[in-house]
């Protein structure tokens, strides 16, 4: 690999002990100068900026890199419009296969006027809404999904041009499937549609009989283990169209939702030719969960699981995201938790993970979905020797070999703030964004830009002032690392800090402006920030001596210009010292 030097009007590092430089000399793949003047086999221009190459945080790569060949029905506006990408793929799959598609989002044929055209007019009204009906549903411990809800919704007759092919469509947070007639009639083979799986619903008809719409649970647990499994070949095909397509946005490492199964079958044989850092937590969640699973890799620098994920709640767009009070279009509905915290075990599961030393992440969108989340961490911090006696008697220690809890072990509570991602973090009460101090908060911006339409409608005018509350977070010491969620939306991390910075959302609307960040505190999210949450930040993040040389050239300076206008360009990216294809 030659000796490269990249030179540019300002490179900005990353790192406070040197901010910025002229030019950052790399060789072997590795950072080995900073404006030093050693001789070099290349000079490439760097152009108008240079900084680290982008980490996304939170990415699901190999259902990323699947989706890229599923029916995209992201941004579809209407139910012809839907049925007819579905009749252009069904037409083009070969027999005896399912049709996947992903993306769609109801509120993009039922949305009507952007979100601050109708915020004056909804504030009076919803706010008595929620008063009235606070009291009914604040002693209610589980209220699921709101059953007029489904209005909105396709069903399976949206897919009836697939005929006899099984089919299958996700909404865009992949937390809604729906599926027709012949994929049901598959899934009635293993599973009692009559009832609804505990932490999903069934969406059904008048007469009681499914629609072919299914949520959380019902989705995950009674459609996806009917869904054949892809072979080997096309989940490596998937894994490189993920790099490649993460690269052209100038990602270099990435925060990965994973499957073991997967991690250990498909990412762990190419890491070294996806040409991208995985830090992968993982999914399996099944209680008691094996924590030997975080070591069924080797680790290296191309690839090394950090931890383990549990989901608190559902999401926003789906009215399933576990709210304080009633959604203001579900009056009778609140969300629901969902499997560990559901079941009530999810501070047990973060003592145990955390006191063997991974870093644990919940999912939580709605404000009881966070509070719940900060109540486990709390009560992770309070870890005693007793708890780690009464944990170590609970284990099964023959299964679960990674490792013994101890009081000992039990030290390892005290790194909890640095172990510990709450992701997303979408509606937070304003008595709960102190809590957040110290503590990692993994955002994604673009989720802001596509759900402050439909958030409107669920919060209400009176209630958006819990919505992405970046600088608010950002002001009591919360960590703030951004990512996309990947494939629930694309990848582009300059489109999320342009939202970070200027509130921008769908439609040309601006969405709760006081809450936004600077462009250096949206940089450092998608850097540096990003590299420590993810416990990468000893090979990557900044720009420093020792460090890889993954860094990305834009073609305007993102620390002076106006986001307001427009966006930098990525001029090319560069991996290991090793520049990839431009994105723009």
């Amino acid at each position: 690999m030659p000796r490269t030097r990249i030179t540019a009007k300002k490179i900005w590092t990353g790192d406070a002990t040197r901010p910025f430089a002229k030019s950052i000399t790399m060789d072997g793949g590795k950072i080995v100068g900073i404006d030093d003047a050693s001789a070099v086999d290349h000079e490439i221009d760097g152009g108008e900026f240079v900084c680290p190459a982008f980490i996304d945080s939170h990415v699901h790569l190999l259902l990323g890199g699947r989706a890229l060949s599923h029916a995209h029905l992201a941004g579809v506006s209407s139910r012809e419009e839907f049925e007819r990408v579905i009749r252009a793929k069904h037409e083009a799959l070969p027999n005896n296969v399912w049709l996947e598609a992903s993306g769609w989002d109801q509120g993009n044929w039922q949305r009507q006027s952007p979100p601050n055209a109708r915020m004056n007019a909804q504030t009076q009204t919803q706010s008595q809404t929620q008063t009235q009906s606070q009291t009914q549903t604040q002693t209610q411990t589980q209220i699921h999904w709101h059953k007029n809800s489904q209005h909105d919704m396709p069903d399976q007759t949206w897919l009836a041009s697939c005929g006899n092919r099984p089919a299958i469509a996700w909404r865009m947070d992949q937390h809604v499937c729906v599926v027709n007639r012949a994929a049901l009639n598959i899934i009635a083979q293993h599973h009692d549609l009559s009832r609804d799986p505990v932490g999903g619903t069934i969406a059904r008809d008048a007469a009681g009989k499914p629609t072919g719409l299914l949520l959380e649970q019902a989705a995950w647990k009674l459609a996806i283990p009917c869904v054949p499994e892809p072979n080997s070949a096309v989940l490596c095909q998937a894994a490189h169209a993920a790099a490649r397509h993460l690269h052209a946005h100038g990602i270099a490492t990435v925060g990965s939702m994973e499957y073991s199964r997967d991690i250990i079958s498909t990412l762990s044989p190419l890491r070294h030719e996806l040409k991208l850092r995985i830090r992968a937590t993982i999914l399996d969640r099944e209680w008691p969960v094996d924590w030997s699973l975080g070591q069924c890799v080797t680790a290296d620098d191309a690839l090394r699981i950090i931890g383990f994920k549990s989901f608190i709640d559902g999401t926003l767009g789906s009215r399933t995201a576990r709210m304080l009070e009633p959604y203001c279009d579900a009056p009778d509905s609140r969300g629901m938790f969902v499997e560990l915290a559901e079941s009530g075990k999810l501070s047990l599961w973060l003592r145990e993970g955390l006191s063997r030393g991974w870093s644990m992440s919940m999912h939580a969108i709605g404000d009881a979905a966070l509070r719940a989340a900060l109540d486990a961490a709390d009560a992770a911090e309070s870890f005693s020797d007793t708890d780690a006696r009464a944990v170590e008697m609970y284990v099964d220690a023959p299964s679960h070999s990674a490792g013994k809890i101890s009081a000992a072990n039990a030290a390892h509570i005290n790194r909890l703030r640095e172990s510990l991602r709450i992701e997303h973090g979408q509606t937070a009460h304003a008595s709960d964004i102190a809590r957040c101090k110290d503590r990692w908060l993994s955002m994604q911006p673009l989720h802001k830009y596509f759900d402050a339409g439909p958030a409107l409608t669920r919060l209400g005018a009176a209630r958006m002032d819990r919505f992405f509350s970046f600088k608010q977070f950002h002001e009591v010491g919360a960590r703030l690392a951004f990512g996309s969620d990947w494939p629930i939306v694309e990848p582009d991390c300059l489109q999320a800090m342009q939202t970070a910075i200027t509130g921008a959302t769908a439609g040309g609307a601006t969405t709760r402006a006081e809450s936004n960040i600077c462009a250096e505190i949206a940089l450092k999210a998608f850097t540096c920030n990003a590299a420590k949450c993810l416990r990468a930040s000893d090979t990557c993040g900044t720009l420093k001596v020792g460090h890889a040389g993954d860094l990305v050239s834009l073609e305007r300076d993102p620390l002076t210009m106006d986001w307001s206008k427009h966006k930098p360009n990525i001029r090319f990216t560069c991996v290991a010292g090793l520049a990839t294809t431009a994105a723009r």
